[in-house]
C-alpha cells in the first residue's frame, strides 16, 4: 500500500503559520537549526519534514503538530496483498468449515470487499449470509454449492455467479471434499441505497386474490349501477 502526506497542503499551512507571526524564513531557520534551504523547500512542498524536525517547527510556530498535518493524508493509490498474507478468519459457526482471508484490509472505506473462502467438512454449514449490495462469487478449487433463496446452484471450478447479497445465501463444498471460492462484495454507501431495487424471493402465486384489472372492472361496474 502507499500512503502519504499531501506536501503541497502541509508547505501551504506551514508558511501561514510563519507569517500570522510575522516571522521571517531567517528568524524561524535561526531558533529551530534548520537551513533556509530547508524551510524553504518544506514552504515548496519539495521535502518530506521527519517527525523531529515537525515537533522542532510547530515550537516555534507556537502550535501543535496536529495543526500542521490534521487531514493531510493521502489515501492509497492501491493494495498489495502477497499470496497468503491476507487476514484470516474463522467462521462465527462453533462447527467451523467456513474460513475467510481478506484481500484488501489495509484500504478504508472501500466499497467493495474482496476475500477468499475457504470451504472444508462434510455437510459444512453457517448461518446464512445477507447484506445490503451485490456479491461476486467464482469457484477456485473443488466444487460448490450455493443455497440462494430457495435455490441450488451447482458451481464447479472456474464456475461463476453475480448475486444480489440481500437474498440470504449459503456457501458449501459440494460433497465430501474441500473448496475454494474467490468473493468481491460490494457494500453501497451507508447515506444512499444500493444502486438497483433487491429482488424479492419468487413465490408461488395466490390464485384466489382477484386480478387488477379485473378489479378495476368489478369496480367501475359497481359505480355504474349505483
Amino acid at each position: 500500500m502507499t500512503s502519504a502526506v499531501n506536501l503541497s497542503d502541509l508547505g501551504r499551512r506551514v508558511r501561514t503559520a510563519r507569517l500570522a507571526r510575522r516571522l521571517t524564513l531567517e528568524e524561524v531557520v535561526s531558533r529551530a537549526q534548520f537551513t533556509v534551504s530547508w524551510l524553504s523547500k518544506l514552504e515548496n512542498g519539495q521535502l518530506t519534514p521527519s517527525l523531529d524536525g515537525l515537533v522542532k517547527l510547530a515550537e516555534v510556530l507556537e502550535c501543535g503538530v496536529e495543526t500542521l498535518v490534521q487531514g493531510l493524508s493521502v489515501p492509497p493509490q492501491y493494495v498489495v496483498v502477497k499470496q497468503g498474507e491476507g487476514r484470516t478468519e474463522p467462521s462465527r459457526d462453533s462447527r467451523g468449515g467456513y474460513a475467510t482471508e481478506s484481500l484488501a484490509d489495509q484500504w478504508r472505506d472501500r466499497a467493495m470487499n474482496p476475500m477468499i473462502v475457504n470451504l472444508s467438512g462434510v455437510g459444512n454449514r453457517h448461518h446464512p449470509d445477507n447484506h445490503d449490495g451485490e456479491r461476486f462469487l467464482m469457484v477456485l478449487e473443488g466444487e460448490v454449492k450455493l443455497e440462494y433463496g430457495n435455490e441450488l446452484i451447482h458451481l464447479d471450478k472456474g464456475d461463476t455467479v453475480y448475486i444480489y447479497a440481500a437474498i440470504p445465501h449459503v456457501l458449501a463444498p459440494a460433497g465430501r471434499g474441500t473448496a475454494k471460492v474467490l468473493s468481491v462484495s460490494y457494500d453501497p454507501p451507508l447515506t444512499g441505497g444500493p444502486r438497483h431495487a433487491t429482488p424479492r424471493v419468487a413465490s408461488r402465486p395466490n390464485s384466489a386474490a382477484t386480478p387488477p384489472r379485473k378489479a378495476k372492472r368489478a369496480a367501475a361496474n359497481r359505480r355504474d349501477r349505483s
